[in-house]
């Protein structure tokens, strides 16, 4: 399985961050933080992680990098959200794919894609715990709202499929509705 993180969205539920300004060698400190914990929880499938942060008001130009294996990506020109869910759409595998954030937008986003969508505290619950199942596949939109599927109305036409036979129905809605075929 692979991951895609708001980077800050996980720093601040690790509690690495607090609401407010940061100095830059703070942001800098955290990032390295939360990537090393990344990193060492994922081992040997860190290159299955990419982590997203947000680059808009940082004073110097932040390159995309590698840290022990975790793909690091900066939104520069957009927020980390936008970045997110630019990755969602261009994705070919997305069902391959989870999302790490507490962001409704994004889990909304990652849903619409059939991405899994994990909350910060529960992707950290699973990476505490070795082996852990990948999650369960976001189930499939319906095409449209109030659309039945081919298996509800194959199952529907099994029901009452003979009721247009049925002489006494029939008769009962040739009174109420004469213009009926």
């Amino acid at each position: 399985m692979r991951y895609l993180i708001d980077g800050y969205n996980l720093a601040y539920a690790m509690n690495l961050l607090t609401p407010g300004p940061q100095p830059p060698h703070r942001l800098e400190l955290v990032r390295k933080a939360l990537l090393l914990h990344v990193s060492t929880r994922h081992g040997a499938n860190a290159e299955e992680v990419t982590v997203v942060f947000d680059a808009q008001r940082g004073r110097r130009s932040f390159a995309h990098q590698t840290f022990h294996g975790v793909r690091v990506l900066f939104a520069h020109q957009e927020s980390a959200d936008d970045l997110i869910e630019d990755i969602l759409e261009r994705e070919k595998l997305p069902r391959q794919l989870t999302v790490v954030s507490n962001d409704r937008r994004l889990q909304e986003s990652a849903r619409r894609r059939g991405c899994p969508a994990l909350g910060c505290l529960d992707y950290l619950e699973a990476l505490a715990r070795p082996n852990l199942p990948a999650p369960a596949p976001a189930p499939e939109p319906p095409l449209k709202p109030g659309a039945d599927s081919d298996a509800d109305k194959a199952h529907w036409l099994k029901e009452f499929g003979d009721l247009d036979s049925d002489p006494a129905l029939r008769d009962d809605l040739d009174l109420r509705f004469p213009e009926r075929p």
